[in-house]
């Protein structure tokens, strides 16, 4: 295997070598690369000097010096699949994925049954939204290795991106069972059940990933949702709460909060938690929409009327907010703007029976004034 090649080819008995792994071990990697640049004035072709450098470099979040130094080092060693594994990390946690996959492209051709490389090119692709790319060479890794714990979730990962839920929980699954407590795998197992619409599962799956990661609002969230949709609102609203104790900035939770109020008639709280969703997120199309509806059926029919123009500024195009907003103006008696909001209707859909039979009625209704 590739590590075993790259323990054979550190000398561990380098007096040299020994004093800067000290010097790392400290935290003092400048004095540390200062001290392999020396050695390596020595020793040019030394593999764990350059290593070691590039190494002191990234802790030092240089990554740009760190590359430079590979890139160095595979002048001298042009064939070594330690430093174009190596210089691939170090592209990839700097974020230059496209350069990452090519140092383990190199990799695979160098060691074409190193699982790791598979993994690692199949995370740079999946890093790049390249999910069908990476999903072949994730799969290529579980051949050449089925225990890897990471190649299933991010092969699960891939899966779920691409809609196949049913494949991503089998995957998570499978990485679960290597790794029980991995809180990631639970949450994203929770995930694809979700979408998957099994949502007593999808709760559980959540419930065992905050017992690991209790702090987490995305998750709490998330299991609102899955409880939202078993009609068990004020389970959700607890969850929702959790979420906006860890962030109190998370708008999408005071949403979520909002709609379980509504279907417990508590319109006040739901009122007020749309507002805080909108306070969060001017552009929250969803929020003024659903507040609109509200505030309609709390007979505030001007400030009604206000938030479907705001959702309609954000959405011209969407047909429901001109239906709903024609209605509320029928309810205000104001027939001209009524029949307008019906005519924007009839531009996107131009057969829609609710603006149909509602513009008729308008227009008789105005006729008889």
């Amino acid at each position: 295997m590739l590590q075993t090649q790259i323990r054979n080819s550190v000398d561990s008995n380098d007096a040299d070598l020994s004093q800067v792994s000290k010097l790392c071990q400290m935290g003092d990697y400048s004095s540390a690369i200062v001290a392999l640049s020396a050695i390596l004035e020595q020793r040019p072709d030394s593999l764990a000097a350059w290593s070691e450098k590039a190494n002191a470099y990234v802790n030092l979040g240089q990554h740009e010096s760190a590359l430079a130094c590979l890139d160095k080092a595979l002048m001298v060693h042009p064939t070594s699949p330690f430093l174009f594994y190596q210089r691939g990390w170090t592209a990839h946690i700097s974020g230059r994925y496209e350069d990452a996959g090519s140092s383990f492209q190199r990799v695979i051709q160098l060691q074409p049954n190193y699982p790791n490389a598979h993994y690692s090119l199949g995370l740079a692709l999946y890093s790049l939204n390249r999910y069908e790319d990476a999903i072949a060479y994730l799969a290529k890794a579980l051949d050449l290795d089925p225990s890897l714990a990471d190649t299933w979730y991010l092969q699960g990962a891939a899966l779920y991106a691409t809609g196949r839920y049913e494949g991503a929980v089998t995957h998570f699954n499978r990485s679960l069972e290597i790794r029980p407590d991995h809180a990631e795998g639970l949450s994203s197992r929770g995930n694809a059940l979700l979408c998957l619409g099994d949502y007593e599962a999808a709760s559980s799956s959540y419930a065992q990933s905050l017992a690991m990661q209790v702090e987490d609002p995305q998750v709490w969230y998330q299991r609102g949702v899955a409880l939202k949709n078993l009609n068990r609102h004020q389970d959700a609203i607890a969850c929702y709460q959790k979420a906006l104790k860890f962030d109190s900035n998370f708008a999408t939770a005071w949403y979520g909060q909002a709609l379980s109020f509504v279907k417990l008639e508590n319109w006040e709280k739901a009122l007020t938690s749309y507002d805080r969703a909108l306070a969060l997120q001017p552009d929250y199309y969803e929020a003024w929409y659903n507040r609109a509806v509200l505030l309609k059926n709390l007979n505030r029919l001007d400030d009604a009327l206000t938030s479907y123009s705001r959702a309609l500024e954000l959405r011209p195009n969407d047909f429901r907010a001109w239906n709903n907003r024609g209605s509320l103006l029928v309810t205000m008696r104001q027939w001209e703007a009524a029949l307008d909001s019906f005519d924007k209707v009839l531009q996107f859909r131009p057969n829609d029976p609710n603006a149909m039979r509602n513009r008729e009625a308008v227009l008789k209704k105005m006729q008889s004034l």
